[in-house]
């Protein structure tokens, strides 16, 4: 399976779909480096999970900052999803084989994760985009 930014998917605001679009490459990286991970010995796994950790932080940082600073209203459940995401992802990483490849069990956490970030987008991160627009920020 491949993970896009599909137009179901899109907030209208440039920052947060360009950050989504980077968070699914890497998402899609790392589930390419789970089928080749028996040729280099789960290097890129670790080398991907620890960009998409990073990534993580970063878009929901920035996502954060905008909210704070255009005073959204649900500002505080935002960061909870957020803090809570991060969480998760960083167990379901820090289970993955430091040599050989993944498990079907660790496949299955991770792409049951990303499907809870695409709801995500498509709920929370979409009523905040219509929200950054009615007040000019795109």
């Amino acid at each position: 399976m491949r993970y896009e930014v599909t137009p179901d998917l899109i907030t209208g605001n440039r920052m947060i779909d360009s950050e989504h679009r980077q968070l699914f490459d890497a998402a899609n990286k790392l589930l390419d480096a789970f089928a080749d991970s028996k040729s280099d010995g789960g290097k890129q796994i670790a080398q991907t999970s620890s960009f998409l950790k990073s990534y993580v932080d970063k878009h929901f940082g920035h996502e954060e900052e905008l909210q704070k600073k255009n005073e959204w209203r649900e500002y505080e459940t935002h960061v909870r999803f957020h803090d809570q995401y991060k969480k998760t992802l960083a167990e379901i990483l820090d289970k993955l084989p430091k040599d050989g490849p993944p498990s079907v069990e660790n496949i299955s956490e991770l792409n049951l994760h990303i499907v809870r970030l695409i709801t995500h987008i498509r709920t929370m991160d979409k009523r905040l985009g219509s929200y950054l627009q009615s007040r000019g920020v795109v």
